[in-house]
């Protein structure tokens, strides 16, 4: 029988095998055919050669420390058996590192799994879920793969956070169930001061909202505005981080998030099993314990933001004020992100098109997050070039 069906599918023609594939689809939930994959930094996005000059991603270029790649190799046996479910090992140096207790964190394989671990637990059908835009996408495909409302609250140009925008950002939060704020934010770099943070988790605390923060860039910042030792005094606080940024950890995949040990436990339950291998979890014990590395590349990154913020300004550009890898660089009239990113492409260069983003659909905007400065200085004389060829056109 079963022999037969397979024979007839392979012979079907080419209009009945079409309607096979739409008869596949007629089960999905509504809300999974809703969502549209999204293009993030990368040249694999590009499915461009792996010889350009990646300026789209905001990770680490140092790559991961010498003690981390020793400790892969020391640990290669362990992929002979299954990880530790629960990542003991890594949420006890993840505790020691924030400083809460270990019943506080959730690991993942990365944070986007925790994203969507968190509103797949929080929201249902026609809930709400707010976002300060521009900012991260996966927090609106993870809102719409439960057919969850979202609703965008966009700052205005300069993109920062200000006290002004607390009572515009109270009125919406009636109702919802989630609010994400990405702090440092992506793209823009900007940050929102601890004691804003405070009194935004207080307003959504007595309305009932949960609080997502976001501080994947947390070790990149020049501003110490980190959320993650409020989470055993407010309950409704939700902080997320990360390893693939600071840490060079892009292609081993290593995230955790901190919140009231309660939801923690919850969370935990129900996230998929053992999706942090290894590797990860060994790799990501050492990368905690090697701060010394982390400051290395904070001083080193933060000199080079500087330099290319100079640079570019000095040539024309605006680049906007970041505190953290990266900054957003807006785009002289007469030519929009995409084609500047073409053009530097075809230079073997890449920087992020940022007219995806919510609030950045008009092609003004590119993220550049920079590299070292041999890299860096190939850049910059790049973008001048483009921008004479410009001037003669």
């Amino acid at each position: 029988m079963l022999y037969t069906l397979l024979h007839a599918r392979t012979n079907l023609n080419t209009s009945d095998k079409e309607e096979y594939m739409l008869d596949s689809l007629a089960n999905i939930k509504p809300s999974i055919l809703a969502m549209k994959s999204i293009v993030h930094g990368g040249k694999h996005y590009l499915q461009s050669s792996n010889t350009l000059i990646d300026f789209s991603t905001s990770v680490n270029p140092l790559g991961p420390s010498p003690r981390v790649k020793e400790v892969i190799v020391k640990s290669i046996d362990a992929i002979a058996e299954y990880p530790d479910n629960s990542c003991r090992r890594f949420r006890r140096a993840a505790a020691e590192y924030i400083g809460v207790d270990d019943s506080c964190i959730v690991v993942g394989n990365g944070s986007s799994e925790l994203i969507y671990l968190i509103a797949d637990a929080f929201l249902a059908k026609d809930d709400t879920a707010l976002i300060i835009q521009p900012t991260f996408s996966e927090y609106e495909r993870a809102s719409i793969k439960n057919s969850a409302k979202v609703e965008h609250l966009s700052l205005p140009l300069g993109f920062e956070f200000k006290g002004e925008h607390i009572d515009m950002l109270d009125e919406h939060m009636n109702g919802a169930r989630l609010l994400f704020i990405c702090n440092p934010n992506n793209p823009t770099g900007s940050v929102i001061e601890r004691e804003m943070l405070l009194r935004i988790v207080e307003r959504a605390y007595d309305k009932g909202v949960m609080v997502v923060l976001d501080e994947c860039f947390m070790e990149f910042s020049s501003v110490d505005c980190s959320l993650a030792r409020y989470v055993e005094e407010f309950n409704n606080l939700i902080v997320l981080r990360s390893l693939t940024k600071a840490f060079g950890f892009a292609g081993l995949r290593l995230g955790y998030c901190l919140a009231d040990s309660k939801l923690a436990s919850v969370l935990a339950d129900a996230k998929v099993p053992w999706s942090v291998n290894a590797l990860a979890e060994a790799a990501g014990v050492e990368a905690l314990n090697d701060r010394e590395y982390i400051e290395m590349s904070k001083v080193i990154l933060s000199r080079e933001r500087d330099y290319m913020h100079r640079m570019l300004e000095g040539i024309g550009y605006y680049p906007l004020r970041s505190s953290v890898n990266f900054f957003l660089v807006r785009i002289h009239d007469g030519m929009n992100s995409t084609l500047l990113r073409d053009k530097l492409l075809h230079k073997g260069m890449l920087v992020r098109d940022c007219s995806n983003f919510h609030g950045l659909e008009d092609g003004r905007y590119i993220r550049i997050a920079p590299r070292l400065r041999a890299e860096n200085e190939l850049l910059i004389d790049a973008m001048e070039g483009i921008l004479n060829e410009q001037g003669r056109c």
